[in-house]
């Protein structure tokens, strides 16, 4: 086998998997939509839901439980629009939905009625999900990417010979 028909073999595999993965991506956009149509018709109901239990007089538990419960639904119709439009799942998105699903679930049942343990593990988890959230790099601060802006900027000062030309950035050292 010659070095010029392996060259035209892997072009023709690369073009092969180039169209397999946009038919994926479009086959998968449209079960993302399919979601994001279930979690409004979800949300829908159970507004109409809170809607009749307020009417009725529930009780204030039940009701603070199913506004939680309307947040978690609207936190993942978010997930999935951030999905289609970046095509990345947003972590940050995932750790609120967390947090707040754990916290509806330990309102719905009564701090005093849960038992110890599972109130430990249960804020040992919203404590790991809120140290994900503010130092892992999942959400940068505003100082942080400003300073990370200033470096990059200082580093392509230094090697364009003193001036801000980003047409004449070098390559290598």
């Amino acid at each position: 086998m010659t070095i010029q028909h392996q060259h035209a073999s892997s072009a023709g595999l690369a073009s092969r998997n180039r169209s397999l993965r946009k038919y994926l991506e479009i086959v998968q956009d449209v079960m993302v939509l399919g979601l994001r149509v279930a979690l409004f018709m979800a949300t829908l109901i159970k507004l109409f839901h809170l809607g009749r239990s307020l009417l009725a007089g529930t009780g204030f538990s039940i009701v603070i439980a199913d506004i939680l419960f309307i947040l978690v639904l609207l936190e993942l119709f978010r997930l999935l629009v951030i999905y289609l439009e970046e095509h990345r799942v947003s972590v940050s998105t995932m750790v609120e939905v967390g947090i707040v699903a754990t916290l509806r679930e330990v309102l719905l049942k009564g701090a005093l009625q849960v038992d110890w343990k599972q109130m430990l593990v249960s804020c040992a988890f919203i404590l790991t999900l809120g140290v994900v959230l503010r130092y892992a790099g999942v959400r940068p601060d505003e100082a942080e990417a400003n300073a990370t802006a200033w470096i990059v900027q200082r580093h392509l000062w230094r090697r364009t010979s003193g001036s801000l030309n980003m047409g004449r950035v070098y390559v290598g050292e």
